[in-house]
């Protein structure tokens, strides 16, 4: 809200307070007024007081009667923390719920997730992450979600169809992947440095290849370091070329930068300056 909204809203606020102190001191001259005349009716006579009794101890006691079930079924404090266990540090993750990760190609511009959250959210679908991989006119997104148990892969797939997306790839994801990217790639580098990671394991893992393969010269049409589609290659250390592949969605040019990077890091490790 601007300015003069916030103004507006102030003055209105203020020209009706009269009006609303006004109108609370009319009614309680009513309920006055009316409560009189039934004393005045009722009150001098013996019968009159026994009535004018009998009804204020059933008000009393409907007062009662009513704020004794509200109290009932009102929850126990603390009752949320009893039923949903947390560990500090943890995200919660209501018994039965999966983890899913949702790459998915939408027009770029104002608005054009609205859809696709709309449909997660119906579905009872928390979104725990979102990468975003800009390309052009278009967006390759990347949500990391925990769907309900009932929630399947079709479900998924249904929901990104409706809202206008395509080249969806739904696969099951490890709670380790809802890192941020920078994080991920800095403890891939650190296996490297290691020595507990191969360069392919951190491939697959870093880029969500299904594949990669060495091979003595990259496949027709493509450099020793390139990107066509859902293949790109780079050089491998040992001075071969890695051919990475996934089906589905292609290779974004931010994914092609990461594991190029990654593969530098590599072979600067394997090189004998970095050995001695």
């Amino acid at each position: 809200m601007d300015s003069c909204e916030a103004h507006r809203g102030n003055d209105d606020r203020s020209t009706g307070f009269l009006g609303r102190e006004a109108l609370d001191f009319g009614v309680l001259l009513l309920a006055a007024g009316a409560a009189h005349l039934v004393v005045l009716s009722l009150g001098h006579s013996d019968g009159g007081v026994r009535v004018l009794l009998a009804v204020g101890a059933l008000l009393v006691v409907a007062s009662g009667l009513h704020r004794w079930r509200r109290h009932r079924r009102a929850p126990l404090p603390g009752a949320a923390a009893v039923h949903r266990p947390h560990r500090a540090g943890a995200p919660y993750d209501p018994p039965g719920d999966r983890l899913w990760s949702v790459r998915v190609t939408v027009a770029d511009v104002p608005g054009g997730l609205a859809a696709l959250t709309a449909g997660f959210a119906a579905l009872g679908i928390d979104i725990r992450l979102m990468h975003v991989h800009p390309a052009g006119t278009e967006a390759v997104d990347e949500f990391f979600v925990s769907a309900p148990a009932h929630v399947g892969a079709h479900a998924l797939h249904a929901a990104v169809r409706e809202a206008g997306g395509r080249d969806a790839i739904v696969r099951t994801a490890d709670p380790h992947e809802l890192s941020d990217t920078t994080s991920r790639t800095l403890a891939l580098v650190g296996a490297l440095a290691a020595g507990n990671a191969t360069l392919e394991h951190s491939l697959l893992s870093l880029a969500a290849a299904q594949r990669v393969d060495t091979a003595d010269a990259p496949p027709a049409g493509l450099g020793r370091e390139d990107l066509s589609g859902t293949v790109m290659t780079l050089p491998a250390p040992d001075g071969r070329v890695l051919v990475v592949r996934r089906s589905g969605a292609p290779f974004t040019s931010v994914e092609f930068a990461r594991c190029r990077a990654l593969a530098q890091v590599a072979a600067t490790l394997r090189s004998p300056a970095a050995g001695s």
